[in-house]
């Protein structure tokens, strides 16, 4: 009865009921008037409101039939963001599609496949991941810089929040903010809004969970004197004597072990000590004997790295540096590299383009963001991610490279940033990026300084070497993994479609008890498969294989560097990788053997 009070008074309701009406094979044409209509309606004030009047029709009227969301059980939120992001209809519908389960969760819509626990559960999950943009309409700056795809998103998040808020959403934040930050990122943006937003929405709690207070002292109040403003504190550090700084600095330290995070307490305690008392820096900087040593034999270009790159702005290099310690990498070389970097001038070229993209024009800044980054890329290898741009290769390859040649990487970057161009040897010919169209970035703000920069020249090249190897009848990779790396690629090479004994292959140069010399030679690259829930191919993903071991239940699992920015992800057929709690090592994700080489169609092996 309720349908027809409203079918006459405006036109969403008139045609939300043509659509009721329609025989199933004529619903098709209806659906987009609906969607149009109620994206109108929801720029008016009261329109989610007004909409959700019909939540629990949506799927009778078969406003979803042959649409992604038809089908509640294959839905997923952690893809929520992203619709709700994407504008135009999709973004339409994904709102719809939430009302209608708020709907099942509020008892107001019986659904054959889902309850209103599970409809709950979706929800709070949905809230979870995105409690940045929830909060986001607290502040006018936010309302100011935000895109009006974001307030949309905002809006029916808060509306969400408001009909079905539990406070098990929590839990599944703190899980979220703890899962991504175990993979130590080099990029936290994500990680400090998540805690800087379920900071405001917990204010009102009288319990938190520890978790997130780990992660907000972190940020907030990482030691006992990091409690006012950065200049008291500072004031604090010059009235104190060597036993409480010694603390201090322990207490900065055991924060960004803990949690791979870093807060402007850090900068102001490190550049006090480094500038007044560097017999402290071994307390906030070394773990370990190697670091120990690294710091006192190169306290120079140490102390030259943390005045010229370390700001409030850069100032997760920090971590980056007390992680850089601890490799056994700082040669004569290295070091000689590293000075270059600090000293060396910057293409003009480049400039231009940061001008450019980025609206940065301060040369000594630039140079600081370069020299903090790949203190970030050196010392956390495993934290570069791709951000959302199609770059696994190029990202794999800076990570790989990172790892195996640190020395030759910052020689190449220097040499990028002299001459705004990268050169690799494809079978004795030279490929030149500067020759070469570079491809723009997708994603700009989830990657670091240095991808930003190099990415699309080494982009550009392994394109051009993917052109070169086309055609041979084998997976072009065979040729361009060992070109492109340059160096340290094992000569071997096997491929799902062209190698009969694939798997057995895959055991036998591997698995442990085949080869147990196997983690001598890695990390190497690898080509897999990844697939959806039902078991679609999403497409074929660049990582490497880290090592190989069995983990602390005697289980062999393959440890791997996924170049996107959270590695905790479901590959397919249920599968869901690890990155925590099975042996990994920051950064690291795993899967057990058997379930990893369900995805492998290509690796490289020793001859």
């Amino acid at each position: 009865m309720g349908l027809y009070l409203y079918s006459s008074e405006n036109s969403f309701q008139k045609a939300f009921q043509h659509l009721l009406l329609a025989p199933t094979s004529s619903k098709k044409f209806f659906q987009q008037t609906v969607f149009d209509l109620a994206s109108d309606l929801l720029k008016e004030p009261n329109g989610l409101e007004k909409i959700y009047r019909y939540a629990h029709l949506f799927d009778s009227s078969g406003l979803f039939i042959g649409k992604p969301w038809e089908d509640v059980t294959k839905l997923n939120p952690t893809l929520v963001r992203g619709t709700l992001q994407a504008g135009g209809t999709t973004e339409v519908a994904e709102i719809l599609s939430e009302l209608r389960i708020l709907a099942i969760a509020r008892g107001e819509y019986v659904h054959p496949e889902m309850n209103a626990l599970e409809a709950t559960e979706f929800l709070t999950k949905v809230l979870a991941l995105n409690i940045d943009l929830l909060i986001m309409k607290e502040t006018e700056e936010n309302r100011v810089k935000q895109l009006y795809k974001d307030e949309q998103a905002s809006e029916i998040l808060r509306f969400i929040s408001e009909h079905c808020f539990s406070e098990r959403v929590f839990e599944n934040l703190y899980q979220e903010v703890d899962n991504l930050a175990v993979q130590r990122p080099i990029i936290t943006d994500k990680i400090l809004k998540l805690i800087t937003s379920a900071k405001k929405l917990a204010g009102g709690l009288e319990e938190k969970d520890s978790k997130l207070t780990r992660y907000e002292n972190a940020v907030y109040s990482p030691t006992d004197l990091a409690t006012d403003t950065l200049e008291s504190y500072e004031i604090k550090l010059k009235t104190c004597d060597d036993t409480i700084l010694i603390k201090e600095a322990h207490q900065l330290k055991n924060t960004m072990v803990q949690t791979g995070l870093v807060s402007p307490y850090h900068v102001v305690f490190l550049k006090f000590i480094a500038n007044e008392k560097q017999h402290l820096l071994e307390s906030m900087l070394t773990v370990d004997n190697i670091s120990k040593t690294n710091l006192n034999a190169n306290l120079p270009i140490i102390l030259s790295l943390i005045s010229s790159s370390i700001s409030i702005d850069t100032r997760r290099s920090i971590y980056g540096l007390l992680c850089l310690l601890q490799r056994d990498i700082f040669t004569k070389e290295f070091v000689q590299e590293l000075e270059q970097l600090m000293s060396s001038a910057i293409h003009e070229e480049i400039l231009i383009n940061i001008n450019k993209l980025k609206g940065i024009q301060n040369v000594d800044f630039i140079k600081s963001l370069i020299v903090s980054e790949m203190i970030n890329i050196l010392g956390t290898p495993l934290g570069i991610g791709q951000g959302f741009n199609p770059t696994c290769q190029s990202t794999r390859a800076l990570s790989y490279w990172s790892q195996k040649e640190p020395t030759m990487l910052l020689n190449m970057i220097n040499t990028f940033l002299k001459t705004a161009n990268l050169t690799i040897e494809f079978e004795g010919k030279k490929i030149s990026s500067n020759s070469l169209p570079q491809i723009p970035l997708e994603d700009e703000d989830h990657i670091d300084f240095i991808s930003y920069l190099v990415v699309p020249h080494l982009d550009s090249i392994y394109f051009e070497m993917l052109k070169a190897a086309d055609g041979r009848g084998q997976d072009p990779h065979k040729w361009i993994n060992p070109a492109f790396h340059i160096t340290g690629i094992w000569s071997g090479f096997s491929d799902i479609y062209s190698d009969l004994n694939f798997l057995d292959n895959f055991y036998y140069y591997y698995h442990p008890t085949n080869n147990p010399n196997v983690n001598r030679g890695l990390p190497q690259p690898v080509g897999i498969t990844i697939y959806n829930r039902s078991g679609q191919v999403l497409g074929a993903h660049a990582i490497l294989i880290q090592r190989v071991e069995n983990d602390p239940k005697g289980v062999t699992r393959v440890y791997f560097y996924n170049p996107n920015n959270d590695s905790l992800q479901i590959w397919g057929k249920s599968i869901r990788t690890s990155v925590n709690g099975n042996g990994e090592l920051p950064g690291e994700s795993s899967l057990p053997f058997e379930d990893f080489v369900q995805f492998i169609y290509a690796f490289h092996y020793p001859q």
